[in-house]
């Protein structure tokens, strides 16, 4: 199907599933299968590596609507799914926790500013940051605040005038791993916090915004800073381990770092506004490789499986993947629009959403596209793929959940 014919038959209302189709697929609880690092809960990229490789099953299409519901503001967060609920805030402030068969809302926690982080869900509590710069734990029972902690205020952008950076999507998504949140912060400092009441663990200060969400590989935190660099620091205290400035260009002389970093098989892969995908060695910081990607900013996670690092990239407007030990193009397919979003991986195949307001579900093997869903607004969240569904939410205010056409 064309992406033509793909946005008429959705600006039409057909290709409706009905909502028992999530109930007959089944909502399922298993994690990935990549090797855990310690208690993860169920978080941004579905796990602390970020490895972006979900439950599944992988969907058979997403060119069927399940069901939508219309929140209170754009939705650039990523939605995530736990024990069939699904947790995700929005720019009206409104955090909410809804059934992922139907929709329908079991609670709403209204924050102190919009919310475009993604949620971490565990020990009973779900942790998200606003845009106010707060750290919120609720209760996923009934949706009341456990506690908050506030962090300081923005860092001046780089490379752009005070208030000019309209790329500046979304905040940090917290990382929950074995009773700690770790997360990075506007005010430029990454900090370890107590899962269970907040209190701070410890800190450690970046030179720029701090937007890209912890990952680890269990031993450091690895996360990049709006100052273009690469920090890995020891997960016990903070300490750096070590740091890897991006190159920067003629256009963007600090290579910030809004990409959230992606470990795997002793690599650190993550993109940057200096138009360039990095590789780096974890334990020493060193490039394994760096490829390039002319003129266009990679900001999503890269999801890394089988041997594949697979990225979304921005104005080349494709979804990419190259051999993860070499950086070596495998495929590379044109969307229908430019990809902030990072690509989510199930089974065989990869979904990603574009600025276009098209969800694609493409081939892992070869990345030929299988089916597609238009939304009626820019999907710059990532898709949650399980139980045979793709949940994202769009910046029109709508999460939807989409799944194979009723034949």
């Amino acid at each position: 199907m064309t992406r033509t014919a793909i946005f008429a038959r959705r600006r039409a209302g057909l290709s409706v599933v009905a909502v028992g189709l999530a109930l007959a697929l089944g909502v399922g609880v298993t994690r990935s299968s990549a090797a855990p690092v310690g208690t993860e809960g169920c978080q941004f990229r579905a796990g602390p590596r970020h490895l972006g490789v979900y439950p599944g099953p992988a969907p058979a299409g997403v060119d069927g609507l399940v069901w939508k519901v219309a929140l209170g503001g754009p939705a650039i967060a990523s939605p995530v799914l736990c024990d069939g609920v699904i947790y995700l805030g929005a720019k009206d402030g409104g955090f909410r926790a809804l059934d992922s068969a139907d929709g329908r809302q079991r609670w709403r926690f209204q924050a102190d500013g919009p919310i475009t982080a993604s949620a971490a869900v565990a020990e009973g509590l779900a942790y998200f940051q606003s845009d106010a710069g707060t750290i919120h734990a609720v209760r996923v029972a009934d949706g009341r605040l456990a506690w908050k902690r506030a962090t300081g205020p923005d860092l001046p952008f780089m490379n752009y005038k005070p208030g000019v950076d309209f790329w500046d999507y979304w905040a940090s998504s917290p990382l929950y791993l074995d009773g700690v949140i770790y997360v990075g912060g506007g005010d430029g400092v990454v900090r370890a916090l107590n899962a269970r009441t907040g209190a701070v663990i410890w800190t450690h200060a970046t030179g720029g915004r701090v937007r890209a969400s912890p990952a680890s590989d269990g031993a450091r935190i690895y996360v990049g800073s709006f100052d273009g660099a690469m920090y890995a620091l020891n997960r016990a205290d903070g300490t750096l381990a070590w740091s890897f400035q991006t190159q920067g260009n003629s256009d963007f002389k600090i290579g910030a770092i809004q990409s959230s970093a992606a470990v795997a098989e002793g690599l650190v892969v993550f993109g940057s506004r200096d138009y360039r995908v990095y590789a780096l060695d974890a334990a020493t910081g060193k490039p394994a490789w760096i490829a390039p990607h002319k003129g266009s900013w990679v900001v999503g996670s890269p999801a890394i499986v089988a041997g594949k690092a697979c990225v979304g990239s921005s104005d080349l407007k494709i979804a990419q993947c190259v051999d993860l030990k070499t950086g070596q193009e495998l495929w590379r397919t044109t969307l229908n629009g430019a990809a902030f979003a990072s690509p989510a991986v199930a089974g065989d195949v990869l979904v990603i959403g574009t600025l276009g307001g098209l969800l694609e579900q493409l081939a892992l093997g070869d990345g030929k596209i299988v089916s597609g869903a238009g939304s009626d607004g820019r999907l710059i969240g990532t898709a949650w793929l399980e139980g045979g569904v793709a949940y994202v939410g769009a910046e029109n205010g709508t999460l939807y959940a989409f799944g194979p056409e009723a034949k």
